[in-house]
């Protein structure tokens, strides 16, 4: 078999490449407007599963898909994540500024309450992106995922953590993700969600929702 036939492995490893980047630049054309970066990212997550789950290369028809069906509860988690960010802000700036034991008590507290905030945070759009239920429902199952699944979420923030890093101590990676940095972390993580979300899908009804293109109701 040639390596420029559509099969072969350098072929289909292109096609990924060129699947990732075109993603990136969907999540960041209807991120632009940032009151609908919930559903922008919502919409990454379910194209990203997707393609990894079924090959399946419509990542533009895909994303709208996901993005137009998931637009309004997105929307409500990303205003609420935004108002949970801003009110730890406040609290950190108070604790910071408050001298000695007691301010160190305070950035403490702050500390322990983010933790679970952020486990929430980075399992949420992937949960609302997956699976049909009210918005309470999808912050419960996100935060009770996030703890049965610790090493999975370990292994999630080792990445995201990573490329963070990474792009402050090695400058070409800041190259790397103004080209494809949304879809590359959408693809990496999806790949740990997707083996998580296993333990509440059946496979066949995965395999039907594939192709309907619907999310799986989850019993909270």
């Amino acid at each position: 078999m040639s390596i420029f036939s559509y099969d072969s492995i350098l072929m289909r490893f292109l096609n990924f490449v060129a699947d990732m980047v075109l993603l990136h630049f969907l999540w960041l054309l209807c991120s632009l407007p940032v009151i609908t970066m919930g559903a922008s990212t919502t919409a990454l997550y379910y194209t990203c599963m997707k393609r990894i789950r079924t090959k399946e290369g419509y990542i533009t028809r895909n994303f709208f898909h996901s993005f137009k069906m998931n637009l309004k509860q997105s929307t409500v988690i990303w205003l609420i994540l935004l108002i949970i960010g801003y009110l730890f802000y406040l609290d950190f700036q108070i604790a910071s500024s408050v001298e000695g034991y007691m301010g160190k008590i305070m950035l403490g507290g702050c500390i322990i309450f983010l933790v679970p905030c952020l486990f929430i945070a980075l399992y949420i759009f992937p949960v609302q992106a997956k699976f049909k239920n009210s918005i309470k429902n999808n912050f419960k199952n996100a935060f009770l995922m996030s703890y049965r699944h610790f090493i999975m979420t370990m292994i999630l923030l080792f990445i995201v953590g990573s490329i963070v890093i990474l792009s402050f101590f090695f400058p070409p990676m800041i190259g790397l993700l103004l080209i494809c940095g949304g879809g590359l972390t959408g693809f990496l993580t999806s790949t740990i969600f997707i083996q998580v979300f296993r333990h509440y899908i059946p496979n066949e009804a995965e395999k039907d929702l594939e192709i309907s293109g619907e999310k799986f109701e989850l019993n909270s």
